[in-house]
């Protein structure tokens, strides 16, 4: 569970430090407002991140809401299975929260890893109508030690972060909750891996059935609704520190 943290722990804790105000981060660019598309599909609206600061902008999205599409049903859950060669663990994703405004919608989605310790990572994600989602925060906590939080507005479906499509097709899910009909589609970064999603409109929150990558396959195993926020206190806001 460790390794499979360490992305995103090293992520919010390196791209931060404690001052007072944000400072400008050179290598990734605020997302600008996006116009609706399909999830996934290039356009010229995505930001340019400098090609040696993908893996740390990559840490910074949920990997099952940047291979999936956010469906934003407050109260909806699903637990997923996480497998890697190490352990075995179940992680729950919901959406515990809404807060409409002017031009969108902001959702506070939390994925617990329910370990123990128990981990969560909460995402503030804005989403206007049907448009492309936004995570404009990630926050971190892993109990007794304070949450931390720190600024990402990153397009949640980034093409240079999702990686070049190798593959995809239509799949039949036989059996399990979700059953029916799929896509799979299969991604190479840059770096050479592979990541293969199978999404499913019947799946909660991201859409997401499964996940492979070279560190570990997340199933979906079940879903229902009731969910409300775990995170119990302010998360302490660290900035990104500027790129020298």
């Amino acid at each position: 569970m460790r390794r499979l943290l360490c992305p995103v722990c090293t992520a919010v804790l390196l791209s931060a430090a404690p001052a007072t105000s944000a400072a400008p981060d050179a290598g990734l660019t605020p997302a600008p407002a996006v116009a609706a598309s399909g999830a996934g599909t290039p356009t010229p609206a995505d930001p340019p991140i400098a090609p040696e600061r993908l893996a740390e902008a990559r840490a910074l999205v949920p990997t099952l809401l940047l291979y999936g599409q956010l469906q934003p049903v407050v109260g909806t859950w699903v637990e997923y299975t996480v497998r890697s060669k190490q352990v075995t663990f179940p992680v729950r994703a919901a959406i515990v929260g809404e807060t409409p405004r002017e031009r969108d919608t902001l959702y506070q989605v939390e994925l617990e890893y329910q370990t123990s310790p128990r981990a969560l990572i909460i995402a503030w994600v804005a989403r206007a109508g049907t448009g492309r989602a936004v995570v404009e925060r990630l926050a971190i906590t892993v109990p007794p030690n304070t949450p931390v939080a720190v600024l990402v507005d990153l397009v949640a479906d980034h093409a240079a972060l999702r990686g070049t499509p190798v593959r995809q097709r239509d799949t039949d899910l036989a059996a399990g909750p979700f059953a029916g009909k799929g896509r799979e589609q299969t991604f190479r970064l840059e770096s050479g891996q592979q990541v293969t999603v199978v999404t499913a409109a019947r799946v909660p929150v991201f859409g997401v059935e499964s996940l492979r990558d070279a560190e570990a396959t997340w199933t979906a195993q079940k879903s229902g609704t009731g969910a409300r926020p775990a995170l119990d206190s302010v998360p302490l806001a660290l900035p990104r520190v500027p790129v020298p």
